[in-house]
């Protein structure tokens, strides 16, 4: 019994060195503040921030339209951005991120980002090309693409799309090395399952992830000619594979 209660421990002790290595883990049945995933950008109208939640634009604890514990974020018709900042000024080139994110939107307008892994650096210097947003996840037609741009002058292209519908939750995955110069990588799961890339016809897409320094930021952005909700229920990131709980990565 002695044995038994021993090894119960160790294995205890060893999900709690995994737990901490994660870098960003918000859990919303868990009761956590929505906080924990960053910083929050709340804007009405582009460049005009809002420090605190209105009626119109916020984002808060609540529960969704079954009543499951959440981050409601909310945004009235014509406000174009409710999103939370995760790992600001904490990337850095060459390492790995694995991304878990667990989500449902309450409508599916066109151009609406529900993710985006976001230039902060390189798309600020006079000249440059570099891509503002070098991946995407993006509604499109009632499809939500993975959209990936090389270059600011290339666009966002798509190379991965599935059908989404409002008031259902999805859960996706991203696995990033954030490299430039055609050296970074992104795998996808979808559901838990490795996505195969339209483009590349393989499950892994190369290209430039880290022009500068990019960030992730998960939420609602765009997209704002109707009244659009999104409701979050978990946002893992971490280093490795195993960080990250099983739904995301089976």
């Amino acid at each position: 019994m002695v044995h038994l209660a021993h090894l119960a421990a160790t294995a205890l002790l060893c999900a709690s060195y995994a737990r901490a290595a994660l870098l960003v883990d918000y859990n919303a049945a868990r009761g956590d503040e929505v906080a924990k995933m960053g910083l929050v950008n709340l804007e009405a109208a582009r460049d005009e921030k809002q420090h605190e939640n209105t009626a119109d634009l916020y984002i808060k604890n609540d529960k969704d339209w079954k009543g499951a514990k959440s981050a409601h974020f909310h945004r009235k018709k014509g406000d174009i951005r409710a999103e939370y900042h995760a790992l600001n000024k904490k990337t850095q080139e060459g390492k790995t991120y694995f991304i878990g994110y667990q989500f449902a939107l309450g409508a599916t307008p066109d151009a609406l980002m529900v993710m985006q892994w976001k230039e902060f650096v390189a798309n600020g210097v006079k000249g440059s090309d570099a891509a503002n947003i070098p991946l995407s996840l993006e509604v499109r037609k009632n499809a939500l693409h993975l959209q990936y741009s090389a270059h600011q002058s290339a666009g966002r292209q798509p190379q991965w799309s599935t059908p989404v519908r409002p008031k259902t939750v999805y859960t996706v995955a991203l696995e990033i090395l954030a490299r430039d110069a055609g050296k970074g990588h992104v795998r996808m799961w979808w559901g838990g399952k490795p996505v195969t890339f339209d483009t590349t016809k393989s499950t892994t897409l190369t290209g430039n992830l880290f022009p500068g320094r990019s960030d992730p930021k998960f939420g609602i952005y765009r997209g704002e000619e109707v009244v659009t909700d999104s409701w979050v229920y978990q946002v893992q990131i971490g280093e490795s594979k195993a960080d990250l709980d099983s739904k995301f990565i089976s």
